[in-house]
């Protein structure tokens, strides 16, 4: 079982900010998990939701903002300010990629906000550093990934869901769409969802799994791959 990191090592650093990732690695996560946007400028940047306000505490939106006016600001309002950690460009997180070799599971946030041409621009960043191998894409829009899927057809892609999903609909995401893993609430997760998943060859990464029975029930289930914002406590349960 593979453990991907929320955000990063989100449960005691500053979510998707690089001290976070780093820390993820140092923790032996074997990928993270983190999200993408695109500012004013049009270029993209780390972060989970449309407004700065939660993570940096300035109420202004990522598509309002420039590259450099966001890499600026202090990112870790969540964490009382207590870590020096910032809002990371995409370029930055995949030279950490590059040179750490981890996985990443990078979330396409276009199912609020649709920004024009993310796709193509993250294609080509991740393309800069030569990590195709190392990077999956996830995304509650199935637009951004049939997208994304002309522009780095070998890259895996996750189709994420907090909702129920017509089990029959499975075979038709893998063979019509291209998905290659499934990324459900850890809550959906039932016996036949698995069956139709194995049978269609599809791998499935769950979330946000934060307690140690759940992952234990999960590992009974063989399940391919737990996003947690507790990767320690992950790895201790699965004994790694």
């Amino acid at each position: 079982m593979l453990v991907w990191a929320h955000r990063g090592f989100s449960s005691i650093y500053p979510e998707n900010t690089m001290l976070a990732f780093r820390k993820a690695k140092e923790a032996g996560a074997d990928g993270v998990e983190m999200d993408v946007h695109l500012t004013k400028d049009g270029e993209v940047v780390v972060i989970h939701d449309e407004n700065l306000l939660r993570t940096t505490g300035v109420d202004k939106m990522v598509g309002d903002c420039t590259l450099s006016e966001i890499t600026s600001i202090k990112a870790s309002k969540t964490m009382d300010d207590k870590f020096d950690a910032y809002v990371p460009s995409f370029d930055e997180f995949c030279s950490f990629i590059k040179e750490s070799g981890m996985k990443a599971n990078v979330e396409l946030k276009t199912g609020v906000i649709y920004y024009p041409g993310i796709e193509e621009r993250v294609a080509a960043i991740v393309k800069k550093y030569g990590i195709e191998e190392n990077v999956l894409f996830s995304s509650f829009n199935p637009l951004s990934l049939i997208i994304m899927k002309r522009y780095l057809p070998e890259c895996g892609l996750g189709f994420l869901f907090s909702s129920s999903i017509n089990i029959k609909h499975i075979s038709y995401l893998s063979k019509e769409v291209g998905y290659s893993f499934l990324h459900p609430d850890y809550e959906l997760i039932n016996k036949e969802m698995l069956e139709e998943a194995k049978a269609c060859n599809l791998g499935i990464n769950t979330w946000t799994v934060n307690d140690p029975e759940e992952v234990k029930n999960l590992m009974a289930w063989n399940v391919g791959g737990v996003i947690s914002n507790c990767p320690d406590m992950c790895l201790k349960v699965l004994g790694r």
